[in-house]
Formats: structure tokens, sequence, C-alpha cells
């Protein structure tokens, strides 16, 4: 529950303009540094998902051929 003080009421003072221009430089390039972080994730996440798949069709491929040897073993 929040309680309302004396100071509420008082007028609030902006910033002085090298403030404000400060927190706005700042806020711009973590804005930037976001849309970097987040075009890097998606980069990685394609490249895992291709690396992943290729390890599948690998394992599949090898058990595949496991499974022609041992029915080639249990035939002879």
């Amino acid at each position: 529950m929040s309680y309302r003080t004396a100071a509420d009421s008082l007028p609030k003072a902006p910033l002085p303009l090298q403030a404000a221009s400060c927190l706005l430089a700042q806020a711009a390039r973590d804005h930037i540094r976001a849309n970097v972080l987040r075009a890097r994730s998606a980069g990685e996440h394609s490249r895992n998902q291709l690396r992943r798949s290729r390890r599948m069709g690998v394992a599949a491929r090898r058990v595949e051929a496991e499974s022609r040897d041992m029915a080639a073993e249990v035939r002879a």
C-alpha cells in the first residue's frame, strides 16, 4: 500500500539538460546493444538447430546401418 507524503505534492523539478541528454544517450546505446544481442542470439539458435539436425541425421544413419548389419547377421 502506498501513502502520499508532503513531498509528493511538491512540484517535480525537471532534470538538468546534461543529465537528460546523458540518460537519452545511454538509453539509445542500450537499445542498440539489445538489438545486436537479439540478432546474434537468433543466428546462434539457427546454427545450433542446423548442427543438431546434422547430428541427428548421422545418428539415424548409424542406427540404420547397425540394424541392417544385425539383420544380416541373424539371417546368416
